[in-house]
């Protein structure tokens, strides 16, 4: 929470919001997960689970404890037709300020909706009551009539824990992935198989493929069947490199096939919160980064890279010893908030001219533009008023892709930040 403020100041500057709008960032992270209705495999149910950061909401003080709430709201659409939805508060107690900080504190909380085989649409939106903070995201889906197949599966679920009562499972702890949250050990992937004909067995096959590092995981194993749904789960490997990795599983039953495939993540520590390729982010450390700095994160080897970032950071770091690191989170906030306002004909907006001058010296003091000059290209002049400097943009395409008029080096403008 202690960068959403530069966050919606930066944005509402560039983007002409109001201070309470949605954040640049996720505020909480979901999954939503198709599976057979528990009373007929003719029907459909969705499972979304959410998780939310304690550090990603704000904790006000009350008597000996520390307390905060925030709101989901959901919208099952059928194209434009709402058919199912809610919506419900969250409240979180904790008994020290350090736990309001924590980014390994995690509150989840689950919804169920029973819904007809189709394709919908669902719409969900977080609010920090406290803050005002909002996010919002959508996802398609699709339920399919798990009685028609021969052999078929749910979605997968990824799980922190699972509790077995003999060979059934008696409890799923969840856990949600998505590119700016990786998945922990262990990790399990569960799944549901309908098999309406009663197939005694079935072979499984599955596959993990690394998007990045090319990394290929492969293995199989033959289960029997239990009536017409059974359960089943397995363990990701271990010690998986930071990656986007596709998992593909395969039931094979009485000659009938079905697929499943789910992505999930592998982050490591010590990347921002919005960051989620070290590539990148390194990258992007061009605009602050001294000459010294620079060649020695650019020679970095892949083994030695995200020592290389953390180090950097380190030395930065306005609070050490603490979880988080507030130069690195601001800085990175600003290249988030440079996107948002200056991605243009296929680039990203922190390698665009507006943009690192926005994420060098912050937000200008005033800008000056004319979009329809008489005779002339549009241009933008911002004005800095502490360092006594402007800087001049002009459009050449009409595209909105502006471009310095009297070209500025990295060098000059982290002059500026010296002085």
């Amino acid at each position: 929470m202690k960068f959403k403020a530069i966050m919606i100041l930066l944005l509402s500057f560039m983007l002409g919001r109001a201070a309470d709008n949605v954040s640049s960032y996720p505020l909480f992270h979901y999954d939503i997960v198709a599976h057979a209705s528990k009373q007929t495999l003719a029907m459909g149910r969705i499972e979304i689970f959410i998780e939310v950061l304690y550090d990603d909401l704000q904790f006000l003080k009350s008597d000996d404890s520390y307390e905060a709430a925030y709101e989901i709201s959901v919208i099952i659409q059928d194209g434009d037709e709402q058919v199912d939805g809610d919506l419900w508060t969250e409240k979180i107690s904790v008994d020290t300020f350090d736990r309001t900080n924590s980014r390994r504190d995690i509150d989840l909380t689950h919804k169920t909706f029973e819904l007809e085989p189709g394709k919908y649409t669902v719409k969900l939106q977080f609010a920090d009551v406290e803050s005002g903070q909002s996010y919002a995201s959508e996802q398609k889906i699709s339920i399919d009539d798990y009685s028609k197949p021969a052999i078929s599966g749910s979605g997968i679920t990824f799980a922190r824990q699972i509790e077995m009562d003999g060979d059934q499972i008696k409890t799923l702890f969840p856990e949600v992935t998505t590119p700016y949250k990786g998945l922990g050990y262990p990790t399990f992937a569960y799944f549901e198989i309908y098999n309406p004909p009663l197939i005694d067995s079935a072979d499984i096959r599955y596959q993990i493929i690394g998007e990045r590092t090319k990394y290929k995981y492969q293995k199989a194993a033959s289960i029997p069947l239990q009536g017409e749904r059974s359960a089943y789960s397995f363990t990701l490997p271990d010690s998986l490199s930071h990656d986007r990795y596709n998992l593909i599983v395969e039931i094979v039953a009485a000659d009938k096939m079905a697929r499943l495939e789910k992505t999930f993540y592998i982050r490591w520590g010590g990347l921002p919160r919005n960051t989620d390729d070290l590539d990148t982010a390194i990258k992007q450390l061009q605009y602050i980064a001294n000459s010294k700095e620079w060649k020695k994160l650019k020679k970095a080897s892949d083994d030695k890279k995200l020592q290389q970032f953390v180090e950097f950071w380190k030395q930065r770091d306005p609070s050490p010893g603490t979880e988080q690191n507030e130069a690195m989170e601001s800085y990175y906030a600003k290249i988030d908030a440079a996107n948002q306002a200056f991605t243009v004909m296929g680039r990203e907006g922190w390698q665009t001219d507006r943009g690192i001058v926005f994420i060098v010296l912050g937000p200008p003091d005033e800008v000056i533009r004319n979009d329809y000059p008489s005779g002339s290209r549009p241009y933008q002049i911002w004005q800095y008023y502490s360092i006594n400097r402007q800087f001049e943009f002009y459009d050449p395409n009409g595209f909105g892709d502006y471009v310095f008029i009297y070209p500025v080096s990295i060098a000059e403008l982290q002059r500026f930040v010296e002085r």
